[in-house]
């Protein structure tokens, strides 16, 4: 009887490739996928759009999270299978023997421009320059964050102590409005959050510092954010990074091509007004997004010298190479 249903099926098979039927296709690998509500976002969103993920064979289920410290503990704790954050919190992670690593390049800084990181004060404040955060109050979006190391480098730089300034953590969509009541005065914020508090006539903004290195315009060029997971899932899953790294770089190629389309995807997912959205950078790589040890290593170093990391540490350690 079992012999005559396979028989039964295996003519079923053979009867719609004949005829031309599609046969259902195979279950997409599903992945869980934790990061910030940032335009960092508008890639997945795209590639989702575009079906460059089902091409694939993956689909992802998307978690956000308020900062980079979070998205690591989702990963390390195996509630989601890849995570985005600054190169930061990532390198901290594997300083402290957590089984995570880099395997995509997200996004880079570069000078003069992109600059995805910034620091601004309110006029209310009265800060003007760095050197006038001694005894303000400052937000970034997470201790050991890539804000936390921006804040610290470039005060550091100024010739002032971290200690001389109130440090706060709050999440980067709050920090508009607490600017605007003085609760703080300033913030190390990314867009889409930076443009619009830029436009802001409570706050009439001044911009301190840009970029998250203060070396940037020496060593010209660094990882900024990545895409990670644990070592664990990477060796198993080699094939769904791969795909996932394809995907991602579909989108980020498709959007840079038409910028209508990432604006309209500002309004529509974040409800910027169309002013505002137009005034966004892209957030995009376009080039390779394999991960190499030199584009880390500028970040180490920046937390060597503020203090957040204790020693260096080898920044092959920190990446795990998928090839496309």
């Amino acid at each position: 009887m079992i012999k005559s249903v396979r028989l039964v099926s295996l003519f079923a098979v053979l009867l719609a490739v004949a005829l031309g039927v599609a046969m259902p296709a195979s279950a997409q690998q599903k992945l869980r996928v934790a990061l910030l509500r940032t335009t960092a976002m508008i890639p997945i969103i795209d590639a989702e759009k575009m079906g460059y993920f089902k091409r694939e064979g993956i689909e992802t289920e998307v978690i956000t999270l308020n900062n980079g410290p979070a998205v690591i503990s989702a990963v390390v704790s195996g509630s989601a299978d890849i995570g985005w954050a600054a190169t930061m919190p990532v390198i901290s992670a594997r300083a402290e023997r957590q089984p995570i690593r880099a395997f995509i390049s997200n996004n880079f800084e570069r000078w003069p421009e992109p600059l995805l990181t910034h620091l601004i004060a309110s006029e209310r404040s009265g800060v003007k320059t760095l050197a006038d955060l001694k005894g303000k109050t400052v937000a970034s979006n997470a201790t050991n964050g890539g804000c936390d190391l921006m804040i610290r480098d470039h005060i550091r730089a100024a010739g002032i102590p971290a200690n001389a300034m109130k440090m706060v953590v709050m999440p980067f969509p709050q920090m508009q409005a607490a600017l605007e009541l003085g609760t703080v005065d300033a913030v190390c914020i990314v867009d889409p959050f930076y443009v619009s508090a830029m436009q802001s006539a409570k706050i009439k903004p001044k911009l301190l510092a840009g970029g998250m290195l203060a070396d940037l315009p020496k060593i010209g060029a660094f990882a900024a954010d990545a895409y990670f997971a644990r070592d664990d899932w990477l060796t198993k899953n080699g094939k769904a990074a791969a795909a996932f790294l394809r995907a991602l770089s579909a989108a980020d190629k498709d959007l840079a091509a038409d910028s209508a389309k990432y604006r309209g995807l500002l309004e529509s997912e974040f409800k910027m007004p169309a002013a505002l959205a137009g005034q966004i950078t892209m957030a995009l790589n376009t080039g390779s997004m394999v991960v190499e040890a030199k584009d880390y290593k500028p970040v180490i170093e920046g937390l060597v010298r503020t203090g957040l990391l204790a020693k260096p540490i080898d920044a092959a350690d920190v990446i795990f190479p998928v090839t496309p």
